[in-house]
């Protein structure tokens, strides 16, 4: 440390860029440095207006101006020259406005930078959007609440919208989306159609129509077309009747390759009447119909039908369960009477808290919710000490016995280990994003593997003779598009097809 020199208050002030103490004329080698068209900055002048005559930025009333404006007199406003080599890489934005206006610009995706302006008919657009996918009131545009939030957290100029006026727009809108989705679709080759019925908040039954189909640059596309209203008898006649006005009302009746609905015998009876009329894609009934092209035909009408494989899943499982249902009717009495009163809810969190284990709620499995039964299992085993204990102190007993033995949860455990394999299925057949037809082949054989290696099991072997005849129903004969997707998937191919047909077997 001896021989390097002292640190002083002069540094910090350099490192700053203030003029040290012990400093020369600040100006000396100004020009050698930084040219002489750049005036040197007097860094003890006062701000702009602070004094009269002052220029804002300390200059000699004979300096040469710089090529960058350092001021803008007709605002009044101060702009301090940039001193940071990163600021020769960007252009400077200057704009004119009048008097107490702020001025607001935007950030393009192409890294331009534009002036923003405030359209009442964008924001009215984009309401329109909000209400549609949160399902909210159309009033909701004209709550006081709203308008408060929007003005004060985000734009001052908002104005309230009546309930008539976003009802127009939101007709409007729709009608906009519609035509563009319509000639979006005309150069579309092959669509495939998914269905099914669902009910709104206000007690509605819906049939959504959705086509899933590559666009002309090569991306995967689904489409939610059309919400039919459907409030009469959800009769294959009905659903085929709204099906057929969609795909008519899009001109997508010679482009369908595919319709997949679930297993309802509604379904089966609707496609019974849709595929006569949606054979244009894959050709007309052959004439004349011999053996041979009979069963072609067949077969391309079975191409056309698919059956949901994760609905299929669902009821090869509730297949099986119902020979267990005594017990896994003890942990939904169980559950249903600790959530019957809050007071009750309440004090199964106390106790949890004073058990050293993090409170929760407990939901019941659902016939229409798949994989329900087994995260209703999954969320209730890791409390069996202090779910078993509170129950058996609060229910009481019955026939003599806890609502919840050792029996129960020994069922509970291996039922749930067992659910594991339907449940990672059916996750991933749901996919949206990514093709499923590819994979429903190894699923296929793991499920099969799976109820194939249970056999011995004595606490599995009742369950598992309905789950074998339903796994048999529906895939004992592959479906065409799972084999054309399997051969298809540069993964398998045909010697992986031939490997699993052999597993399979």
């Amino acid at each position: 440390m001896d021989d390097m020199e002292e640190y002083t208050v002069n540094d910090d002030l350099r490192a700053c860029g203030l003029p040290a103490d012990d400093d020369d004329d600040l100006t000396a080698g100004a020009e050698a440095l930084f040219g002489n068209s750049v005036a040197p900055i007097n860094v003890d002048a006062p701000d702009a207006g602070a004094g009269a005559g002052g220029d804002g930025v300390g200059a000699s009333a004979t300096q040469t101006p710089s090529s960058t404006p350092t001021t803008s007199t007709a605002n009044n406003i101060v702009l301090k020259r940039a001193r940071s080599g990163a600021w020769n890489d960007f252009e400077p934005i200057f704009e004119t406005l009048p008097s107490g206006k702020q001025s607001r610009i935007q950030f393009n995706g192409d890294g331009s930078v534009t002036g923003w302006q405030y359209k009442p008919d964008v924001a009215r657009r984009e309401l329109c959007r909000l209400i549609s996918r949160l399902d909210l009131p159309l009033g909701f545009g004209y709550e006081e609440a709203f308008e408060e939030y929007i003005r004060r957290a985000h734009n001052p100029c908002f104005s309230r919208v009546s309930r008539q006026t976003t009802t127009r727009d939101l007709e409007k809108y729709f009608l906009e989306r519609r035509t563009s989705l319509i000639d979006s679709l005309c150069s579309v080759t092959s669509v495939c159609l998914t269905s099914d019925i669902w009910s709104g908040n206000a007690k509605e039954d819906y049939l959504s129509v959705v086509a899933h189909f590559v666009s002309a640059d090569w991306e995967l596309e689904k489409r939610v077309i059309r919400l039919r209203l459907i409030n009469c008898s959800h009769n294959g006649v009905n659903i085929a009747e709204r099906v057929e006005s969609v795909v008519h009302e899009f001109g997508l009746t010679d482009k369908i390759f595919v319709v997949t609905l679930d297993n309802a015998s509604s379904n089966s009876r609707a496609m019974s009447k849709l595929i006569p009329k949606f054979v244009g894609y894959l050709g007309p009934d052959p004439a004349p119909l011999d053996n041979v092209n009979r069963e072609n035909n067949n077969a391309l009408r079975g191409l056309l039908h698919q059956r949901c494989a994760c609905h299929i899943i669902n009821l090869i499982v509730k297949s099986g369960l119902k020979r267990i249902k005594s017990y896994l009717e003890a942990f939904r009495t169980a559950i249903t009477y600790l959530n019957s009163s809050n007071q009750r809810i309440g004090e199964f969190h106390n106790y949890c808290i004073v058990k050293g284990v993090k409170p929760r709620k407990f939901g019941l499995d659902m016939d229409v919710r798949w994989n329900s039964t087994y995260l209703m299992l999954k969320h209730l085993i890791p409390y069996k000490g202090t779910f078993s204990t509170f129950i058996a102190a609060n229910y009481g007993l019955v026939n003599g016995e806890p609502l919840l033995s050792e029996g129960h949860w020994a069922v509970a455990e291996k039922i749930m280990e067992f659910l594991g394999i339907f449940y990672e299925s059916t996750v991933a057949l749901s996919g949206v994003y990514y093709p499923t037809s590819p994979l429903m082949l190894h699923h296929i054989l793991e499920i099969a593997c799976h109820l194939h290696a249970r056999e011995t099991d004595p606490l599995l072997m009742s369950i598992l003779t309905p789950m074998k005849l339903k796994f048999l129903k529906y895939w004992q004969n592959i479906p065409l598009l799972y084999s054309f997707a399997f051969v298809l998937d540069p993964r398998a191919k045909m010697r992986g097809f031939h490997n699993i047909l052999q597993l399979l077997s």
